[in-house]
């Protein structure tokens, strides 16, 4: 994705810390009369609070200029106890009567898209929190904490982060959990886990965001076909079989590109005299093809995490030009948000290895305390159990 601009403020600071680790971003407000309080003012507060200067690494006015505070690099001084591995992003206002203006609100997707791709942080509600949810403050204010809750800051940042990718929901909410179910429902019923489920749809999602006709994004202006017409000349044959496999164009739920599997699939779906962008034939077509990499299948059937599943199935099946440790990431929370919604309340953590990495160090000082399982086995976490203890714990770390 393209870089976000960012307005220099050149600001001198006292000594500053190198920050070893970098996995969440906290949001924040002003919180006094609403007003468009710049990076330079709020660093004349913290310098008068005698501190190093700007607690904040950015500072977002109402008219969407995102300004530098504290070195980027550098811990910052604005959530108590979770300075050492977090970002600190102020938005300018008092969220508690008045709302972010949608320039506001955009350059703050913008910003967390692109601090999550460039620090491989998951662009989740467990990595991206207000203020609130790390201590008891009313920070970030109502208002933007609500923009967090309903997914509206999540979902925009993701649209940055996967912009070149159609990974946008259909316009009928009910259509695209249809869609979702559909595809869940397809692999359970074919035998494999919550695991493996989640991570081949994860990396669906973020080759064609689970829309069978989806045309390859650069294709639609070099070809001159929307999704809809492609799908529809080739159906129709004006746009023949030849031109179909060799025209180097990502299509379908798994963006089938090289020229023998577009070549394989015009062949299923005219034999069971399908449109090329059914969802069925598709699905149909993706396990036959899945049955063919027995080897694969094998370890999807035995898969014991998420991220093992959509690791494995970015490399061995999918096999993008990026199979950097960012792209790794990105499809490994995309399978994550698939596992929370369909199977989350069916399979739990049952030792430490499993327990996510964000969580695992908390729960394992848990163990230790014997206040859960101390012998590293049998755990019988849900995920929002998890959360739970992740969420506690930061909260006693505060009040001690």
């Amino acid at each position: 994705m393209e870089r976000v601009k960012i307005r220099e403020t050149n600001l001198d600071f006292g000594s500053l810390t190198n920050r070893a680790t970098t996995d969440m971003i906290v949001l924040h407000h002003t919180g006094e009369n609403d007003i468009d309080v710049s990076a330079e003012q709020i660093h004349g507060w913290h310098l008068n609070q005698e501190w190093a200067g700007i607690g904040y690494h950015f500072v977002i006015r109402k008219d969407g200029t995102i300004e530098r505070g504290r070195p980027e690099w550098a811990v910052g001084s604005h959530a108590y106890g979770e300075n050492s591995h977090t970002l600190g992003i102020h938005i300018s206002g008092d969220f508690e009567q008045a709302k972010p203006t949608e320039n506001q609100i955009d350059s703050c997707a913008a910003l967390i898209a692109d601090l999550c791709e460039r620090y491989s942080i998951s662009c989740d509600r467990a990595h991206i929190v207000g203020h609130g949810e790390l201590m008891p403050t009313a920070c970030p204010g109502k208002n933007l904490q609500a923009l967090l809750n309903n997914g509206v800051l999540i979902d925009r940042a993701k649209s940055y982060i996967y912009g070149t990718v159609k990974n946008e929901k259909p316009p009928e909410e009910k259509l695209w959990n249809d869609i979702q179910e559909k595809i869940w429902n397809f692999f359970k019923n074919k035998g494999l886990n919550n695991y493996a489920i989640a991570g081949i749809m994860g990396n669906l999602y973020a080759e064609s965001g689970l829309i069978p006709t989806n045309l390859q994004n650069n294709f639609e202006s070099t070809l001159g076909m929307t999704d809809e017409k492609y799908t529809q000349s080739v159906d129709n044959g004006s746009y023949g079989k030849e031109e179909f496999m060799y025209d180097s164009a990502g299509y379908g739920l798994a963006q089938w590109t090289y020229y023998a599997r577009k070549a394989a699939l015009y062949t299923f779906a005219k034999g069971k005299g399908k449109s090329i962008g059914d969802l069925d034939t598709q699905l149909e077509f993706l396990w036959s093809e899945l049955e063919e990499h027995s080897a694969l299948l094998a370890e999807l059937k035995n898969a014991e995490s998420v991220r093992e599943v959509s690791t494995l199935f970015l490399l061995d099946f999918e096999r993008p030009a990026d199979q950097s440790e960012g792209q790794r990431a990105k499809r490994a929370g995309y399978s994550q948000e698939f596992f929370d919604k369909f199977g989350g309340s069916e399979m739990r953590y049952n030792n430490l290895d499993e327990v996510p990495d964000w969580a695992k160090d908390t729960v394992k000082k848990w163990q230790e305390l014997k206040i859960i399982n101390g012998d590293g086995a049998n755990l019988d976490l849900s995920a929002d159990m998890v959360r739970l203890i992740v969420m506690f714990e930061r909260r006693m770390r505060v009040s001690i």
